[in-house]
């Protein structure tokens, strides 16, 4: 808990772990804060355990799974890596939620890429048939990403420049 009168401090983290200290003037109105810096109360919602049932089901399939497929194998697996065989699974699914593809060299704009704000003319509206006709202008997939309705990344730098250029 904080107490504070006519003032109320509000600490920033910096970088290399030095803490500065910020004093505001608090209204007339309100005299004591308190903070509270514990949650005592979770909040957990009615779907929480019935999905974490349900992940912990395939987690325990997947690893009977390879379990047997180890024991077949003469013990070559340490049993406590054999639920670590899921990650691989796991990442595919992400990269499918995140890039629309599992294809590996779709995936480009999560290491570089150089990125341009499109003109107000051709920004995406909630129809896809417009993600999909800018897309296939300036490249496809291997060339360009919509980060969201306002920007653009292209692999290569020559492209966004170009792209800059026509539409500046």
């Amino acid at each position: 808990m904080v107490f504070t009168f006519n003032y109320s401090r509000i600490i920033v983290k910096v970088y290399c772990n030095s803490t500065y200290i910020l004093y505001m003037k608090v209204s007339s109105k309100q005299k004591i804060r308190m903070y509270s810096h514990h949650e005592h109360d979770l909040d957990v919602e009615e779907e929480f355990w019935p999905i974490m049932g349900t992940l912990l089901s395939i987690l325990g399939v997947w690893t009977g799974v390879i379990h047997l497929i180890d024991y077949l194998t003469l013990d070559s697996i340490p049993w406590w890596i054999e639920p670590f065989t899921i990650v691989p699974v796991i990442f595919l699914l992400i990269m499918k939620e995140k890039f629309d593809s599992l294809n590996p060299l779709h995936w480009w704009p999560m290491v570089w890429g150089y990125k341009a704000k499109l003109p107000d003319e051709d920004r995406i509206t909630i129809r896809p048939i417009d993600t999909e006709r800018i897309m296939h202008q300036h490249g496809g997939r291997l060339n360009v990403h919509i980060i969201d309705y306002e920007h653009i990344k292209f692999r290569k730098r020559k492209d966004a420049v170009v792209f800059t250029l026509m539409n500046s």
